[in-house]
């Protein structure tokens, strides 16, 4: 049976932020059919563009963490953070009320290689903590999973 266009995997996933400020991510591939995957990371903002290739294992929980914070979509206290299994990409999540407050970072190289060249670029893309949290998690997990 044919799959249908909306049970297709999501072959990228773009977050928006305010103006021109969105993540995406990219390209998603297991070299070796085993729990090694990388993704590319890309930031854009006024005057910004970074790029990352993150190295996970099974995505390191990315999905798990996004499903998370659309359970408790009435909110939690404090920062809930994701960190890429070599933090070559961060996620914070801030429950402000209303919304739900994404910081992505980017960080080349990763901060175990040489931490003295290490450079770091971090966008913000707030996010409704309803049907938009729920359908961004969605996607990642579609992305990384090919579900």
């Amino acid at each position: 049976m044919e799959r249908l266009e909306a049970e297709r995997p999501t072959s990228e996933v773009e977050i928006p932020g305010p103006g021109v400020t969105f993540i995406r991510l990219a390209q998603c591939e297991r070299p070796h059919d085993d729990a090694l995957m990388f993704f590319l990371a890309q930031a854009e903002s006024a005057g910004l563009h970074a790029e990352v290739a993150v190295e996970t294992i099974m995505g390191d929980g990315l999905a798990d963490f996004l499903e998370n914070l659309v359970t408790d979509f009435r909110g939690w206290s404090g920062t809930r953070t994701w960190t890429s299994h070599r933090a070559d990409l961060q996620l914070e999540a801030i429950h402000s009320g209303h919304w739900v407050d994404l910081r992505w970072t980017l960080r080349f190289p990763n901060p175990s290689e040489d931490p003295d060249d290490m450079w770091s670029a971090t966008v913000r893309t707030p996010i409704l903590p309803g049907e938009a949290l729920t359908n961004l998690a969605r996607e990642v997990r579609s992305f990384l999973y090919d579900e």
